[in-house]
């Protein structure tokens, strides 16, 4: 095959020991040669067709934690990610909206709201889902997609009254008694779940067209990869599927968790890390620790004073009850020895340190949910205590370790592990964590302290959490604003550079696909993304404005900007 040899305005390998070039040379979707013009033409040979492209050349983008299935499987939904300060009859009307747009008779389901960011700072109840859509089981699920709220046919298709008991690890909230509708982390699972395997047996084709449109919209971002974060048992055989029709327009990596509930692993048979179509490979598997608003924390008395004080303020200072009832949605307070927790660990030290082994010994990779430090250190103990996973594909990885103590991006370094982070969640919620008070000495997304220790980071968006922007999301690693324009923890921010890294090189390593992704060096696939502008000059503000021109997928431009 005839060698196409790219020449550009600057092109950057994100590879360290050659991370400039001018040309790369690709044939049969790899890269064959790298480096100047000259040195390229005379290794692609006299017949090799040159193409000047007018912008500059990375490798393509890698989002390490994606929610592609469930993504593709919601995206005929009406959008509930509703602005800042709307009211719960702002989510109604959506909601309302979906309920016409949707005929039939079984589950509805839509997700993205905050309850922080309502103008009431709480979620809507049964009742109040129950005066736009009573006749249908219907799940609202929130931004974090680790609560929701049922109506009234929800709960009652879930068998769920005010005497059923709490499943472990979650929660059927109850006021008076009686069942709100809000249910919380292996509450909304069971629930998410329900809803989904009654949707999917007539959606497969559906799925199909919406997977591949979604994976088209990656691309015009320069999205060339993901890891898919949470892939339940039924979604196997339509990613076999889509792959055998060629209609995955990105690679996905699906992470196993069990059918019943994101919380129950894939027990053995799974596949190892790495088998199946190329197109969509299984990924690491998936162990959650800990929840999201209600994460595995723990805390001194002097911190846990402060987070309280901080909610007294902003209730005396306009926030009124609605103040109060954010600072009371973190879980229940305990007492351990001198140091209060907060969430808790779902998983013991001893069987998590069994479910690691068990996935190790499927040739699997590990990746742990684990975002608050209490769960950090857990995740880390039990790493440093299994060793099988030296012998397994793929580093270890903690997903999010968003808030951590000092100390822990050394344990966390120690362990190898990768830190999958979401940087835009700096953009996206880092205000309510300054209006929470986040307690000194605990930081959010401390990128800079993890990189400074040697942590790997491997850029992530956990889309549809958050967006999946990566030119957004790097902006937000590098100024650490929040959306009001506020920084979070300035002194954490890393540089462009470091941050490219991580949407590149990170991600490849991430999946342990390094030897083959995250660089442009010679061998590797030849996935590419062409910006308008130099980003490594941009003032990082503007890093948004750059427009992503060209992608290509093994060589082959897949997509071009209008």
């Amino acid at each position: 095959m005839t060698p196409t040899v790219l020449t550009a305005n600057a092109v950057y390998t994100m590879d360290p020991l050659a991370p400039t070039a001018t040309a790369v040379a690709i044939s049969a979707g790899r890269v064959v040669a790298v480096g100047s013009r000259r040195e390229v033409l005379a290794r692609a040979g006299a017949d090799a067709r040159i193409v000047h492209l007018d912008g500059v050349l990375l490798p393509g983008f890698i989002d390490a934690h994606h929610h592609f299935c469930l993504a593709a499987f919601d995206r005929r939904a009406v959008d509930l990610h509703v602005p800042s300060g709307s009211s719960i009859a702002d989510l109604q009307a959506r909601v309302a909206l979906h309920r016409e747009r949707a005929p039939g008779t079984g589950w509805l389901r839509l997700q993205g709201y905050d309850p922080l960011k309502l103008a009431e700072r709480r979620a809507p109840t049964a009742a109040e889902l129950d005066e736009v859509c009573s006749d249908r089981p219907l799940l609202v699920a929130a931004y974090s997609f680790h609560e929701g709220v049922l109506n009234t046919a929800g709960l009652a298709a879930m068998g769920w009254h005010a005497a059923s008991p709490d499943p472990p690890h979650g929660v059927l909230c109850r006021r008076r008694g009686h069942l709100t509708g809000e249910v919380l982390e292996a509450a909304f699972f069971l629930a998410e779940a329900a809803s989904r395997g009654s949707l999917l047996a007539d959606s497969a084709d559906a799925w199909l067209a919406e997977a591949h449109a979604h994976g088209r919209a990656l691309l015009a971002l320069g999205i060339v990869r993901v890891g898919d974060a949470a892939v339940p048992p039924a979604f196997d055989p339509l990613y076999d599927r889509a792959a055998a029709a060629g209609m995955l327009p990105v690679t996905v990596h699906r992470m196993p968790v069990g059918e019943r509930s994101f919380l129950q692993p894939r027990g053995a048979g799974g596949r190892a890390t790495g088998d199946g179509p190329a197109a969509a490979p299984t990924g690491p598997a998936k162990l959650f620790l800990d929840g999201a608003d209600r994460c595995a924390v723990c805390l001194s008395g002097a911190q846990l004073a402060g987070m309280a004080g901080a909610t007294l303020r902003r209730a005396a200072t306009g926030g009124g009850l609605a103040a109060l009832r954010a600072g009371m949605r973190l879980g229940r307070i305990r007492l351990a020895g001198t140091r209060f927790t907060i969430g808790e660990p779902f998983w013991e030290p001893e069987a998590l340190r069994h479910a690691i082994r068990v996935a190790a010994g499927n040739g699997q990779q590990i990746a742990i949910h684990a975002l608050g430090n209490w769960a950090v250190q857990r995740a880390c103990d039990a790493l440093d205590q299994v060793s099988e996973l030296s012998e397994r594909p793929g580093r270890p990885r903690l997903e999010h370790a968003m808030l951590l103590t000092p100390g822990l991006e050394k344990r966390i370094a120690a362990s190898g592990a990768v830190a999958v982070v979401q940087p835009y969640f700096l953009h996206e919620i880092g205000d309510e964590v300054l209006g929470r008070g986040l307690p000194r000495g605990l930081s959010m997304n401390p990128l800079a302290s993890l990189s400074r220790a040697g942590v790997t980071l491997a850029g992530s968006s956990d889309y549809p959490v958050a967006g999946c922007d990566v030119l957004r999301a790097i902006r937000s690693a590098v100024t650490r604003e929040t959306s009001s324009g506020a920084r979070l923890h300035s002194g954490e921010a890393i540089s462009v550079a470091d941050a490219f890294a991580a949407y590149t090189s990170g991600g490849a390593k991430a999946l342990g696909v390094d030897h083959e992704a995250g660089t442009i060096a010679e061998g590797k696939i030849a996935d590419l993304v062409l910006l308008s502008a130099d980003p490594f000059i941009t003032e990082p503000a503007r890093l948004p404005d750059i427009a992503v021109l060209a992608t290509w997928r093994e060589g082959v431009m897949v997509h071009v900007a209008q």
